[in-house]
């Protein structure tokens, strides 16, 4: 059996640390330890493994492609690590942080699962981080993040867990003297001719709709973008200039609205699934599982589509 390098924990917390802050700095102190000390622990790990890390400047450049995986790895360990501490802790009294992350449209979903896994873990901190879905599906392989809340059924997902708890519908949100007082949905050939407000397209929300356009025969008329909905929901109700904004029906829910126009989307032939992922492992981390058994218990769960 080969010998295992001189690595401790504390040596990996230094790593992930330093890929959090940028900054050897902010990441000595994010550690309380010295920068000459968190400098050390660097060097260390690199004269024990034989290779870089770290991208050395006048300021942190980042990791070495040998440094990314040791930092893939160092954060696994440390997850590992909060898992067996968790697991010893009896489970019934959960602590630590649980790191979500989530697409714009479901961020309203994620508030609310936050507010019921924190009625029965309050000792869990949830932070919850706006992603696009690739964003999500790099974090989950990274271990950057615990679990996201994304679209399960639009584009493959790999080596995670899913759990369906929502389908998502679109509406128009515009000057009433755009969108007319109709109670009738709009189909997307005719929402394909006003001025548009959507997200950027590399946000999967926005290839969404530009599948539904394709599939309607019907080329849209993008006139503003943005990778925010408040942004493009800003934009829309601007009366000087007026477009119209394509937002999930959830977004809307939560937007003060009395000002403008919402008119109704026609379904789609294959409505989108939003679910909660997590990567695939024999053992699940006790705080993974508790904020899946949080969404199995929210009304708005639906049956695993996939």
């Amino acid at each position: 059996m080969s010998s295992l390098p001189p690595i401790d924990v504390a040596d990996l917390r230094v790593l992930v640390s330093l890929a959090t802050e940028r900054h050897f700095a902010r990441a000595a102190q994010a550690c309380n330890m010295s920068q000459p000390a968190l400098s050390t622990r660097i060097r260390r790990m690199e004269e024990a493994l034989e290779t870089p890390l770290v991208q050395r400047g006048q300021r942190f450049l980042g990791f070495t492609e040998a440094g990314e995986r040791v930092l893939t790895r160092a954060r696994r360990v440390l997850a590992d690590l909060d898992g067996l501490r968790q697991d010893v802790t009896g489970g019934g009294a959960l602590s630590g942080r649980l790191r979500i992350g989530v697409i714009p449209s479901a961020t309203p979903l994620a508030g609310r699962l936050a507010a019921t896994l924190a009625r029965e873990h309050p000792g869990v901190d949830i932070v919850c981080t706006s992603l696009s879905s690739r964003m999500i599906e790099a974090g989950l392989l990274d271990y950057s993040i615990d679990a996201g809340i994304t679209y399960l059924n639009n584009e493959p997902l790999h080596n995670v867990d899913t759990l369906a708890l929502q389908l998502e519908s679109y509406c128009l949100v515009g000057s009433r003297d755009l969108l007319g007082e109709t109670a009738t949905p709009s189909s997307w050939r005719q929402a394909a001719d006003w001025p548009l407000a959507l997200l950027t397209p590399d946000m999967q929300n926005r290839r969404i709709l530009d599948k539904a356009f394709s599939d309607a025969g019907a080329t849209p008329q993008v006139v503003f973008e943005a990778n925010s909905f408040l942004s493009i929901f800003g934009r829309a109700g601007r009366a000087t200039s007026p477009v119209v904004a394509i937002l999930p029906r959830m977004i809307v829910d939560e937007l003060k609205t009395d000002a403008l126009g919402v008119r109704e989307l026609e379904a789609m032939r294959v409505q989108p699934v939003i679910g909660l992922v997590a990567p695939r492992r024999n053992l699940q981390l006790p705080l993974t599982s508790a904020l899946w058994r949080a969404c199995l218990q929210a009304p708005q769960s639906i049956d695993n589509l996939t």
